[in-house]
C-alpha cells in the first residue's frame, strides 16, 4: 500500500468518525418539531426551589421525593366537577406505559383547595382511580410559592363566597425528571364542544421521547 493510498484511506476514516459523532448528536437532543405542539420542553431543565408539602398519609414530602423518579404533576381539588376526574381519568389509562416506558415513574396530584381538602380525602380520591396515584396537599403559605414555581396558578374566590366554590387553576401536567428539575410540560387540548384536557396518547408518545434521551 503506498503514502498516498494510506493518506486516503486515513482520510475516510476521520471523515466517517466527524460524521458518527454529528449523528450522535443530533440523536441526543430534541427538536420542538418532534414533540407535539402541546408539549413544552426545557432543552435546559428549570430548578426548583425546596419546598415542602404534605402527602396523602400525613409525611411530609420534599424535592428529596422527586430524587430518581420521573413525576407527573397536576393541580386539582376534590370538588371540581370536569377537568380534574377528566385529567385523572387520561392518566389513569397512561399510567401503564409510562411506567413501561420508565419503571421509575410517578403520578402526582396537587390539591390546590386547602381549605376543604384533608389528606385521608385526598387519599379516598386518588385510590379510587389507581392506587399507585400519590396525593398532596399544602397551605396557602406553601402551595403558592410552589405553583408559582412550577409556572402554574390557582385562584379562589373572596372570603365571603367561600361556601360552594369552584377553583381556576392550571390543566397542564409538569414532568419533572429525577434531578428534581422542570423537564417539561403536557399542556390541556382545548376542542370544541370538549373539556379542555390532556391528549393521553400523544403525553406517552412525548414522554417516550423526552425520557429516552
Amino acid at each position: 500500500m503506498n503514502r498516498q493510498h494510506s493518506i486516503l484511506i486515513a482520510c475516510a476514516a476521520i471523515i466517517a468518525f466527524s460524521a458518527g459523532l454529528v449523528f450522535s448528536n443530533m440523536k441526543s437532543t430534541l427538536d420542538e418539531s418532534d414533540l407535539s405542539v402541546n408539549t413544552l420542553y426545557y432543552k435546559q431543565p428549570r430548578i426548583i426551589e425546596p419546598f415542602s408539602l404534605i402527602d396523602e398519609a400525613g409525611n411530609n414530602f420534599t424535592n428529596q421525593h422527586l430524587k430518581g423518579k420521573w413525576s407527573l404533576l397536576f393541580l386539582g381539588y376534590l370538588s371540581c366537577p370536569d377537568v380534574c376526574p377528566t385529567t385523572m381519568m387520561k392518566l389513569t389509562s397512561a399510567l401503564p406505559e409510562l411506567i413501561k416506558a420508565q419503571p421509575n415513574t410517578q403520578v402526582l396530584l396537587l390539591s390546590v383547595d386547602p381549605k376543604r381538602d384533608t389528606s385521608s380525602n385526598i387519599k379516598k380520591y386518588t385510590e379510587y382511580f389507581h392506587d399507585d396515584i400519590i396525593g398532596l396537599r399544602a397551605e396557602h403559605k406553601e402551595l403558592y410559592p410552589f405553583v408559582r414555581n412550577l409556572g402554574l396558578m390557582y385562584s379562589i374566590p373572596p372570603q365571603e363566597v367561600l361556601e360552594n366554590y369552584y377553583v381556576d387553576h392550571s390543566g397542564t401536567v409538569v414532568l419533572l425528571n429525577p434531578n428534581a428539575e422542570i423537564h417539561a410540560m403536557f399542556k390541556p387540548e382545548v376542542l370544541k364542544g370538549k373539556i379542555p384536557s390532556i391528549n393521553p396518547q400523544v403525553l406517552v408518545a412525548d414522554f417516550i421521547k423526552i425520557t429516552s434521551l
